[in-house]
């Protein structure tokens, strides 16, 4: 049995006959998902890569699994691999915020058209800047304010997890630094603050095993 926890038994709010499938909702499994990973994405499944929030937990997952990689190999360093529970509490997260949620309008050049960017599509440009700062993994993440009509002032809540020793402080404004800039990037939004929050850290214990994290 491997040790990945990104490669263990789907969460439980899976039913057991989604492997490979899709759950009550329609939307496709972490465990379809994660074959599909492991098969390169081959061949290529409509289900997943035609659908933007599959696409998104497709990418988040991916990133997970790079993360977990990082810690297996580390073996120097001792740092621990967080139990599959908390992997499957993000993935958790990362189906639900991945979801359309309200319509961001954006500015058209055509005043007989409207334009406008998910919600869910913005969450997971912020979920992949977090992601994306060495030695954190973004738990949840979230749009304040009213986003539904344009130039409204937002602000943006993103909850993160740390690896045990790393610099706290620098890396919540490094991981508030490439939030602001991705959305700015991304989006027309006028974000106010991106307030950050250390959620949990992971530690070994006195036999230098994994914890879970806390």
């Amino acid at each position: 049995m491997s040790d990945d926890p990104t490669r263990s038994a789907p969460a439980t709010d899976e039913p057991t006959g989604a492997r490979g499938g899709t759950d009550d909702e329609g939307s496709v499994t972490t465990a379809r998902l994660s074959e599909y990973l492991d098969d390169g994405r081959r061949p290529y499944d409509p289900l997943i890569e035609d659908d933007p929030e599959a696409r998104a937990q497709l990418a988040a997952l991916a990133r997970l699994r790079r993360i977990t990689a990082d810690l297996l190999a580390d073996d120097a360093a001792a740092e621990p691999t967080p139990d599959p529970s908390w992997f499957d509490g993000i993935m958790s997260r990362v189906r639900l915020e991945s979801r359309s949620g309200r319509e961001i309008p954006l500015l058209s050049a055509d005043r007989r058209s409207s334009l406008h960017i998910t919600e869910g599509a913005v969450r997971s440009l912020i979920r992949e800047a977090g992601d994306s700062v060495p030695g954190v993994v973004v738990v949840s993440c979230g749009i304040v304010g009213d986003v539904t009509v344009p130039g409204s002032v937002v602000s943006v809540d993103v909850q993160v997890s740390t690896l045990y020793g790393a610099p706290v402080p620098e890396l919540a404004e490094t991981v508030k630094a490439a939030v602001a800039a991705l959305v700015a990037q991304q989006t027309e939004l006028v974000v106010e603050a991106v307030d950050v929050t250390v959620r949990d850290v992971h530690l070994l214990d006195d036999d230098g095993e994994a914890e879970a994290p806390r």
